[in-house]
């Protein structure tokens, strides 16, 4: 068997099958191959946090870009594979406002909306959250079913 590809994808994860649909809208030739079952490895086994950048913002500022961009993409291109989920970032009695205000400030600076919520927001959201609580910024972060979403990609592809 003679078999010739302009692209060898190895993996039928979310990136393998991510890629292989992109070569095909780009009318690029390619071959996924994948020795279990699509997302059978690590696609399969993660813990779904579809990351808006913000645990990043203030450390590595161009990881946090790289996140909420990707974040805005997948909700764009797939929105029916993410639950919104929201994440909260909380400040507590002990700990520096200062810090909250530099997160604040560098989530804006990386493009990653927040909401800065009072205490008594935070606990109608979350109501096991510490009594110490202070505050909390709320950031867009999601739930990624990424077995539907590498499905959907590979039908797509």
């Amino acid at each position: 068997m003679d078999i010739q590809t302009e692209v060898l994808i190895v993996g039928g994860g979310a990136t393998g099958v991510g890629i292989a649909r992109d070569l095909s809208l780009r009318g690029i030739p390619c071959i996924l191959i994948e020795k279990g079952d699509l997302t059978s490895g690590a696609s399969g086994r993660n813990h779904g946090l579809l990351h808006s950048g913000a645990r990043y913002a203030v450390s590595d500022p161009q990881a946090a870009r790289e996140c909420i961009s990707e974040n805005m993409i997948l909700r764009e291109i797939a929105p029916h594979c993410i639950e919104e989920t929201g994440g909260l970032f909380i400040s507590l009695s002990e700990d520096s406002l200062d810090f909250r205000d530099r997160f604040l400030m560098a989530c804006d600076a990386t493009g990653i909306s927040t909401t800065l919520l009072s205490r008594e927001e935070s606990l109608e959201l979350e109501p096991e959250l510490d009594l110490d609580l202070v505050s909390a910024v709320k950031v867009p972060d999601g739930a990624i079913h990424s077995f539907e979403l590498v499905l959907e990609n590979a039908r797509d592809a």
